[in-house]
């Protein structure tokens, strides 16, 4: 009698879970991620169970990560438990440990990224329109303070969504005390993966010795304590990021796969927003997972001097430009050191410059072709990267600018800088190409040689 009163106790837990959220609807193709363990085995027993009361159409999926000697045999229980439910099993085999290594990024993480792909492959396939997967209590505990710790977010502390696009998680109103509990009183087996027990990953870290002090010294309800909480800082995100959503659009512009963003419309907003908005850059538009001193950088890149620049990742770099920060990648710079060969044309990167002898010294508003005094450069030509501290006479002002000041007055955005390519003899600097002639190279009425200094596209 006993037994009968729990389990229907559980089961009605969930089905009023299931109805309160709308996770299930009548006729829906379901395909549940199965593992073997406990989580799973109830979920999908329960789903069999009240299936004719749904009118829903079952199917499992295993995705043997190839992690474990047990590996195998926990697929090969999963195929016999879902043949004993005549449930429809599908199974993968994947080297997770050696996709994190590649990517590095954690085994935990390396077979969630795996698990999803081929969950919606399989359900979009097989015209499954939901994934229902056995995420409990115990495991948005464990999510909300493993993002608090690494500082994760807003969204991240909302904890694991009890719904998100196609994807359900019927079983989030119950603790693993609870789920355990109802297996073995209705003798229901289940496969043990045995490094749950070992505390080298940090979830098993936090749930086996932070969590169970908590649990044991502070709050006994921590489950429901935290779940509770996510689910209101829920509602309170859904009204946050319908804003944010408005303000990310008026800032941000994307251009040559560059990300602009306007950081002038957000000086005079919360902080939360300014850090919100970054993050979102990071996650949607670069495809990284920031941390906290990224976002802090970049809040500091902001209040900067124009020039300045802040490296994100081995990947990404952001440039403050006047009011705009560009988030760029980052492309290695090409070493030039040319001798320039008089009257030939010479090919340097994607440009083809010359040097030539000319009597023809009609101004020409072209910027791509100069004009100079021949008889007042000394020694070869040469043309090189401008460098740290290179100073020029720019022609039309006064006195020497340091050829970094000079590109900024342009506005010329800091990745376009890096290809800017001078011209020099043996002592000065002569022309910055394709923007300025140096003052002491200019033609006057004394003037009787002539070179003219020509770039074009050599595409």
């Amino acid at each position: 009698m006993k037994i009968s009163f729990y389990n229907k106790s559980i089961e009605q837990k969930v089905i009023k879970f299931i109805r309160d959220n709308n996770l299930i609807n009548f006729g829906d193709k379901i395909l549940v991620a199965f593992s073997g363990g406990a989580d799973s085995v109830f979920l999908l027993n329960f789903l069999v169970k009240f299936q004719s009361k749904y009118n829903i159409e079952l199917a499992a999926f295993h995705l043997n990560h190839l992690l474990r000697n047990e590996s195998l045999l926990d697929q090969n229980f999963s195929k016999k438990f879902c043949t004993q439910l005549n449930v429809p099993f599908f199974t993968i085999n994947k080297k997770v440990g050696l996709f994190a290594k590649k990517n590095k990024i954690s085994v935990e993480e390396a077979g969630r990224i795996y698990r999803y792909k081929y969950f919606n492959i399989i359900a979009k396939k097989h015209s499954f329109n939901k994934i229902a997967t056995a995420h409990n209590l115990d495991d948005n505990t464990e999510t909300v303070l493993l993002n608090l710790i690494k500082g994760k977010g807003l969204r991240a502390l909302a904890g694991i969504p009890i719904k998100q696009d196609n994807v359900i998680r019927p079983v989030m109103c119950l603790t693993k005390s609870e789920i355990k509990k109802y297996l073995k009183l209705n003798d229901l087996s289940y496969a043990e993966d045995l490094t749950n027990q070992n505390e080298m990953y940090e979830r098993n870290y936090l749930r086996l010795k932070i969590i169970r002090e908590i649990v044991e010294r502070l709050n006994r309800n921590l489950n429901n304590t935290v779940f509770q909480t996510s689910k209101i800082l829920e509602d309170y995100l859904k009204f946050f990021y319908k804003v944010l959503d408005e303000k990310y659009i008026q800032v941000l512009s994307i251009t040559n796969k560059d990300v602009l963003l306007n950081f002038s419309l957000l000086e005079n907003e919360f902080k939360i927003i300014q850090t919100e908005i970054i993050r979102r850059i990071f996650i949607q538009e670069l495809k990284i997972e920031p941390a906290f001193k990224n976002i802090e950088d970049i809040i500091r890149l902001a209040k900067s001097q124009t020039g300045r620049r802040v490296k994100i990742s081995s990947k990404y770099e952001v440039f403050k430009e006047g009011k705009l920060l560009r988030f760029s990648e980052i492309k290695k710079r090409e070493l030039v050191n040319v001798r320039i060969k008089l009257g030939k044309s010479n090919k340097i990167n994607q440009k083809i410059v010359s040097v030539k002898k000319t009597n023809n010294v009609l101004i020409n508003k072209d910027s791509n072709v100069e004009i100079i005094d021949a008889d007042k450069i000394i020694g070869e030509l040469r043309i090189r990267n401008w460098q740290k501290g290179d100073k020029f006479y720019p022609l039309g002002l006064k006195g020497s600018k340091k050829i970094s000041d000079f590109l900024t007055d342009l506005k010329i955005n800091s990745q376009d800088r890096n290809e800017v390519l001078i011209l020099t003899d043996e002592e000065k600097i002569v022309c910055v190409l394709g923007y300025r002639i140096d003052d002491r190279v200019k033609i006057t009425d004394n003037s009787k040689n002539f070179y003219k200094i020509k770039i074009k596209n050599g595409k």
